[in-house]
């Protein structure tokens, strides 16, 4: 069973019990602190017509990820937490405890009284990424939501809810109408999901602009600052411009990010496979990107050696090899790679501004495989994907693009 861990409490209320709870709330709001669910819960807080129970018996819930757009904590601690305490809603949130399931999830509060956004979470999505060495995949389910939102949620829920029957209340709007669809498949005998906003007839325009309306505020989408859902369109794009802009310090971290993933993968970059630096530098975000290529040289630095193995199977199927080889400065690092490109007779390209000394390239056709180091930002760990080992092998049988080359050390 997923533990749960208590750390924090408002002044003055235990923290409740795990399994010891009396009472089961009824309706349960997935509060995603974004203009959607804020809409939402702002009007249940001023219209009491629009309540679907007395708001003393709601339950809502945030998780937090680590990476959310620090504005977001900052409007909802101006204008949500005031309404939070006057209405005495329980507000709990949690976030992952760590990077398995089975270290469970941490509950930051659970109050009716909250005077504090725990914006910085626990385990933070970003640290998992860095690790892995890679950025959000954008194709199929959204995965990286699943993991730091969905599971931690779903994981409390099921422990205030007790296995009792309840109305589980999601922000999407009528332009989500398939999210709203897929979410549906989850129901359970206890479980019902519910989207007020899509009955209301409500589309994240009139949220934003009921907001707007009765705040005073123009409340932006929630979303983490290297989020590539958000660069999927135009309109999300020159949002994101605008939240780096605005805060230039913030997306630091998904810049290194990335930095690091496309490092390791020439094909990543948080806008399908383009970079966001580049989008960037393009809107003119000189200050910005100062301050990224500042932390560049700041932080501690690797010298990695990437082996992918790629084989046939629909669009094709990746395998990756990893291994950290030295630790230093970025000058250090550069100046490594230097060494081992000359020591084993290898040719270093810089095609898209990032050193690489290449042992094989890959060819057109799979199977095939790739192997570079690369000089790189510290954070991903060695690992051997799956399969690796008979992977291997059959990759280095297919196409390459020049020469193989095996170094006197592997």
């Amino acid at each position: 069973m997923t533990s749960i861990r208590l750390v924090a409490s408002a002044p003055g209320i235990p923290a409740p019990t795990p399994g010891g709870m009396t009472s089961h709330p009824g309706v349960v709001l997935s509060y995603g602190m974004g203009a959607d669910s804020t809409a939402l819960l702002l009007r249940w807080m001023l219209d009491p017509a629009s309540r679907p129970c007395d708001l003393r018996d709601l339950l809502a819930v945030t998780a937090q990820t680590g990476d959310e757009w620090p504005v977001t904590g900052e409007l909802v601690t101006r204008h949500m937490l005031p309404l939070l305490r006057r209405h005495h809603i329980r507000w709990v949130q949690v976030a992952r405890a760590g990077p398995r399931q089975a270290d469970g999830i941490t509950v930051l509060a659970d109050t009716r009284a909250p005077t504090t956004v725990h914006l910085a979470g626990d385990y933070r999505l970003s640290q998992e990424l860095l690790a892995a060495g890679t950025v959000p995949q954008t194709g199929g389910a959204r995965r990286c939501s699943l993991k730091a939102k969905g599971w931690p949620l779903d994981e409390f829920i099921a422990t205030a809810t007790g296995g009792q029957p309840y109305l589980h209340a999601i922000g999407f709007s009528v332009g989500e109408l398939a999210r709203a669809a897929r979410d549906a498949r989850y129901n359970t005998p206890a479980r019902t999901g519910w989207y007020p906003l899509i009955g209301w007839g409500w589309d994240r325009a009139a949220a934003e602009r009921y907001i707007h309306h009765t705040l005073g505020v123009t409340w932006p989408k929630s979303c983490c600052t290297y989020c590539p859902f958000a660069l999927a369109n135009r309109a999300g794009r020159t949002r994101v411009i605008d939240a780096f802009r605005d805060d230039p310090h913030a997306g630091i971290t998904g810049l290194i990010m990335e930095h690091l993933a496309v490092s390791l993968n020439p094909r990543q970059g948080l806008m399908a496979g383009e970079r966001l630096a580049d989008l960037l530098a393009a809107a003119g975000l000189d200050h910005t990107l100062a301050l990224f290529h500042r932390e560049l040289t700041q932080v501690e630095w690797r010298v990695y050696e990437v082996r992918r193995a790629l084989l046939p199977g629909g669009r094709g199927r990746a395998v990756r090899w990893l291994r950290a080889h030295a630790a230093g400065t970025r000058t250090q690092m550069a100046a490594e790679l230097a060494r081992i490109a000359a020591t084993d007779g290898l040719c270093i390209s810089a095609d898209d501004g990032i050193e690489r000394a290449w042992v094989r390239r890959r060819g057109a056709h799979v199977p095939t495989a790739e192997w570079f180091y690369t000089a790189a930002p510290a954070g991903a760990t060695d690992k051997e994907g799956p399969g690796f080992a008979a992977a291997w092998p059959a990759a280095l049988a297919g196409p390459a693009q020049g020469e193989l080359f095996t170094p006197a050390v592997a």
